[in-house]
């Protein structure tokens, strides 16, 4: 793929158009413009915690969706649904600092009030996720001293509702919070994955997790498989 490369972090309405086009949406590589910008230094911490802190982390993903849906008007609010998603969202489950959450939508492409919320917030546009383009990523790095969590990076998931994306997302957390079998099938393929992360390859790391029997069964459930090459 040919990445597409900005000088400058877009604007709001820039992203906008962007995500309305498939080809410059697929091309896009966001992690680069915020390289320049200065908002990204150095690659993404690649520590691995056999503990992360389940309570603070449900915290700070609470006081985010304040903050976003705080700046955007009700009758749009309305049309939006806020998840805390990934390894963070399953109490004891191993892993890096790195939050993510999931606002489902119920068309896309996503409001323009909720991209503009975004990046008012210190979120830049990541760009398409590497199983569907339709499932957008907006990043912020965590400023939070003292806290393990600080100059982590948080990711939000933006794409609609019953998507194959979200559908995973949402699936493997309520399942790991539900059923042993899938909490300890999961947390076997992270800690064997781990070993990419002493190497400092994040891209790895998440290709190793796809081990885990429950990751598989809901690929092919929800017809996913990677689509395209990220860059980080």
């Amino acid at each position: 793929t040919k990445f597409e490369f900005f000088s400058m972090e877009p604007s709001a309405e820039e992203i906008y158009g962007i995500i309305c086009d498939p080809d410059k949406l697929k091309s896009y590589h966001g992690m680069e413009a915020a390289r320049k910008s200065g908002k990204i230094q150095g690659p993404p911490n690649t520590d691995f915690h056999t503990e992360l802190p389940y309570d603070e982390i449900k915290s700070f993903i609470s006081e985010q969706k304040d903050k976003i849906f705080g700046a955007i008007p009700e009758e749009i609010q309305a049309g939006l649904q806020w998840e805390h998603v990934g390894s963070t969202s399953i109490k004891g489950m191993p892993g890096t600092s790195h939050p993510d959450a999931l606002i489902l939508l119920q068309q896309f492409p996503p409001p323009k009030e909720l991209i503009s919320s975004l990046i008012s917030n210190g979120f830049f546009f990541f760009g398409p996720g590497a199983l569907d383009i339709k499932d957008l990523w907006f990043m912020l790095v965590i400023e939070r001293p003292g806290s393990l969590l600080d100059t982590s990076l948080f990711k939000i998931h933006v794409t609609k509702e019953g998507h194959g994306p979200s559908g995973l997302l949402l699936e493997t957390r309520d399942r790991c919070n539900n059923e042993k079998w899938a909490f300890e099938d999961y947390r076997n393929a992270k800690v064997e994955a781990a070993k990419k992360l002493v190497e400092g390859d994040m891209l790895a790391y998440k290709a190793a997790k796809g081990s885990s029997k429950l990751l598989q069964e809901l690929m092919e459930k929800y017809g996913l498989n990677v689509k395209h090459n990220i860059k980080l």
